[in-house]
């Protein structure tokens, strides 16, 4: 409701429709009004409701995929990635990173330090064991399979080339 009261006044910037479309859909500009203020709302969004991450006993990289995710949505640049990253962490995390802070100055450094603290090994060899005797089922699609060997191979090994996939 609130959504469409901010909205339903503000004129968008619409670009030409191309040719041969035929649905009435309009094409939202980027860096109108709505999506500035989509974005911010995001953002907003990201910094009172964060994404939390405790430590080892939950899987690192699909929290990683997760926040890459929210964070490309509002367009962060590494640094803000960095700035309100401690937000996001909790219990053996947030302790973590209050060691580790002081030394990690990128947010490739960090996503590297993090994985490496947090990312188990036995995790990796169950995921492992598992990409090598996993069999497409009989109600599971081709792309369902293949998502799932992604999933797994990314879990083996987030460095994995795609030769090796």
């Amino acid at each position: 409701k609130l959504f469409l009261q901010k909205f339903t006044c503000t004129p968008l910037k619409i670009q030409d429709i191309p040719r041969g479309t035929t649905d009435k859909t309009l094409f939202v500009v980027p860096g109108s009004s709505f999506t500035s203020h989509l974005q911010q709302t995001i953002a907003d969004e990201i910094i009172k409701k964060p994404t939390y991450f405790r430590g080892s006993k939950e899987d690192v990289h699909d929290w990683l995929e997760t926040l890459e995710q929210r964070f490309t949505m509002v367009k962060w640049s590494d640094e803000q990635k960095l700035q309100y990253i401690s937000i996001h962490l909790q219990d053996d995390a947030q302790r973590w990173w209050t060691q580790a802070s002081s030394v990690i100055k990128t947010w490739s450094s960090f996503t590297e330090a993090v994985t490496q603290a947090f990312g188990s090994t036995k995790a990796q060899h169950l995921a492992f064991e598992k990409l090598k005797w996993y069999k497409q089922t009989v109600n599971q699609s081709i792309t369902q399979y293949y998502d799932t060997i992604l999933e797994l191979c990314k879990k083996v090994d987030v460095a994995m080339p795609d030769s090796l996939k």
